[in-house]
C-alpha cells in the first residue's frame, strides 16, 4: 500500500492482519522487508504495519535534510490516516531511535513498547564522524557498497549465506540519498536516556547475544532504568535479531501484546 501523509512524505507500507495494532520500524539500513516472518506469522493475532521510512524501500527520499522527528512525524501521520489512535511500536537498531522520537513528539499515541537492538545514547564523536563518511560512500559509490561493509558487523558469525545474500539485496535497493540522509539523521538525535524513567506503559527490551553494535550490557542498562520493563536476550542472534531468529523475536513480541491487552482490560 501507499499514501502521500500530510508531512509530505509519500510512504509504502504494509497492513495486515486485525486486531492489536503493532507498527514495525525498521533497521538501518534496510526496509520493511526486515519483518517478512512477522507479516506472515503473526497476521491471525495482530494488526501488522510496517513503513518503508522514508528513503527506503518504496518511499522515496525527502527532498531536504531531516531529523529523527521527520520520521517520527510519518508514523504519526500514518497512524492518523489508518484512523488508529494507540498502537504497539516495535524499533529495532534506528527503529528504535524513532520510537524514542515518538515518545518525546506524542506518549500517548503508544500502548506499548519494544525497543530491539537499539540504544537510548546519542552518539560519540567517533560514531558521527563514521556516520558522515559512510553517508559519503553511499552517495559516492552507491548503496550497495555501503551495505557490503556494513553487513558483516549486522549479524551473528553463523547467518546463513542466504539470509546474507537476502539483507544485502535489500540494502542495496535503497535510494544513496535516502541512506545518507538517515545516517545524518541518526547522528544528529539526542541523548534519549531522561526518557527511559518516564516510560509507563508495557516495554520489552529485546537484543541478540552476540549483537556487537548495541550489545546485551547496554541493552539491560536500558532495562533496567525502564519501570517495570522486561528484558529479553536472544541467543545466537545479532544485531538484526527480528529476522536472525524470528521465533524467539516474536514469542516477545506476543507476550508484550499480551502484557498491553491485561494492562487495558
Amino acid at each position: 500500500m501507499e499514501v502521500t501523509l500530510p508531512t509530505g512524505a509519500y510512504v509504502r507500507y504494509d497492513d495486515v492482519g486485525s486486531g492489536q495494532p503493532v507498527v514495525l520500524l525498521h533497521a538501518f539500513p534496510l526496509s520493511a522487508a526486515l519483518w517478512r516472518v512477522q507479516l506472515t506469522s503473526l497476521t491471525d493475532r495482530f494488526r501488522m504495519i510496517a513503513p518503508d521510512l522514508r528513503g527506503f524501500g518504496g518511499s522515496p527520499p525527502a527532498p531536504t535534510p531531516q531529523s529523527l522527528d521527520d520520521y517520527a512525524d510519518d508514523v504519526l501521520a500514518l497512524l492518523d490516516t489508518l484512523q488508529i489512535e494507540r498502537a504497539i511500536i516495535a524499533g529495532l537498531s534506528m527503529g528504535g531511535y524513532i520510537a524514542f522520537a515518538l515518545l518525546r513528539r506524542a506518549p500517548e499515541r503508544i500502548s506499548g513498547l519494544l525497543l530491539a537492538d537499539t540504544r537510548a545514547t546519542a552518539d560519540s564523536d567517533a560514531t558521527r564522524a563514521t556516520r558522515a563518511a559512510n553517508a559519503e560512500i553511499a552517495l559516492r559509490e552507491g548503496s550497495a557498497a555501503l551495505a557490503e561493509r556494513l553487513l558483516p558487523n549486522l549479524l551473528a558469525p553463523q547467518a546463513s549465506e542466504a539470509l546474507r545474500a537476502e539483507l544485502l539485496a535489500i540494502a542495496a535497493a535503497n535510494p544513496p540519498a535516502g541512506v545518507a540522509a538517515a545516517l545524518h539523521a541518526m547522528a544528529a538525535r539526542s541523548d534519549s536516556t531522561p526518557l527511559l524513567s518516564q516510560i509507563r506503559v508495557p516495554t520489552t527490551v529485546v537484543v541478540g547475544a552476540e549483537d556487537t553494535l548495541t550489545p546485551p550490557g547496554e541493552a539491560r542498562v536500558m532495562h533496567e532504568a525502564i519501570p517495570g520493563s522486561r528484558f529479553v536476550v536472544i541467543p545466537g542472534a545479532g544485531h538484526l535479531s527480528a529476522i536472525e531468529r524470528p521465533a524467539e523475536f516474536n514469542l516477545a513480541l506476543v507476550e508484550l501484546v499480551m502484557q498491553v491487552a491485561a494492562a487495558n482490560s
